[in-house]
């Protein structure tokens, strides 16, 4: 951990130097595209694909991927879905607040596009972190709220609910290291502007097409070559 930038952060506050000396911490959620352009990645890594079958079909996932960027782009926002529609799951936007080492394995799940928002803007807008609960600790919130209306409290609590189950203890859904976000609303671009983007390194023209030659760009690729 770096001696000069914690102290730094010290500097700017004591919240701010107890989240920089916890280096699990992140100040981000990122929103990345496209779970189901990884798919067939997925699937071929399963049936045991050669290396070389594996990158040309990440390349193809990347154009798709980059196809929902574009449409981003040209609507101006993050459209809210159903996590699960047949759970009933109210429609949201989800994001991550992963520390820098976790975007690779999001990205190899969720697609190698992403927007980074600041948390605390995330927040204001009405995000909130996911809570694990046991499957009857769930029925208890999806009982009340499965079927409350939309703007209630109880409807939000049941949408942020997730499923744990430990290995050993049944069928394991153990999604906890997404340390997943919702907002339970479509994300206009213009109200919250992302202050990063994620992409591969050959998009990064095309990015800046879309977004602006001013915007930070994170190049996931060149990230795993340097040791993330």
């Amino acid at each position: 951990m770096g001696l000069i930038h914690s102290l730094t952060a010290i500097a700017g506050g004591s919240v701010s130097g107890l989240q920089a000396a916890q280096r699990d911490w992140s100040p981000f959620v990122a929103h990345f595209t496209s779970w189901s352009a990884m798919k067939p990645v997925k699937k071929a890594l399963l049936e045991g694909g050669k290396p070389r079958n594996i990158a040309d079909l990440l390349e193809s996932a990347d154009r798709q991927s980059f196809s929902i960027v574009s449409q981003v782009a040209s609507k101006g926002e993050l459209i809210a879905k159903s996590p699960s529609a047949l759970d009933n799951v109210p429609a949201c936007v989800c994001f991550s607040e992963c520390t820098l080492p976790g975007l690779l394995g999001l990205c190899e799940r969720y697609g190698r596009f992403g927007f980074v928002f600041e948390k605390s803007q995330l927040y204001s807008a009405g995000a909130r972190p996911c809570v694990y609960l046991s499957r009857d600790e769930y029925h208890v919130v999806a009982k009340h709220g499965r079927s409350a209306p939309d703007d209630t409290a109880e409807r939000r609590l049941f949408g942020l609910s997730n499923v744990y189950s430990p290995p050993g203890a049944g069928q394991v859904q153990d999604f906890t290291h997404d340390r997943e976000w919702r907002l339970f609303q479509a994300l206009r671009i213009a109200d919250i502007v992302p202050i990063m983007y994620i992409c591969p390194l050959q998009f990064v023209k095309e990015m800046r097409v879309h977004f602006g030659s001013e915007a930070i760009y994170i190049p996931i690729d060149l990230m795993f070559n340097w040791g993330a």
